[in-house]
């Protein structure tokens, strides 16, 4: 089976495909080249332009996860990161991930 069918949940496609993480943590040691693949092809067969991911009750991201979101940003895609959790949003702040055509939406001002 994919990784990213074990772990990503998708809630809708279109020119925005809409990914989230259900309740999981994002577990260390991810295939993340596979999972980027995976990734990248659904986005191209769904003629997506942006990927918008949930991180929604997600406290920890590994760093392998952080290279997923900029190898998808330089594959073509804009990056839309949900929901995250203060700490969350703080190591994308200090990664600079949520700049460029990042963007960071969060309920948790």
């Amino acid at each position: 089976m994919p990784i990213s069918q074990d772990l990503l949940r998708v809630y809708e496609t279109g020119e925005t495909t809409v990914v989230g993480f259900g309740e999981a943590e994002m577990p260390d040691g991810l295939d993340i080249a596979q999972m980027r693949d995976e990734i990248v092809d659904m986005l191209r067969q769904n003629k997506s332009q942006a990927i918008a991911i949930n991180l929604g009750g997600v406290n920890h991201v590994p760093s392998a996860m952080l290279g997923l979101f900029a190898s998808i940003r330089q594959a073509g895609f804009a990056v839309h990161l949900h929901n995250p959790s203060r700490n969350v949003r703080s190591l994308l702040e200090v990664t600079r991930l949520d700049r460029k055509s990042t963007r960071l939406n969060s309920s948790h001002a």
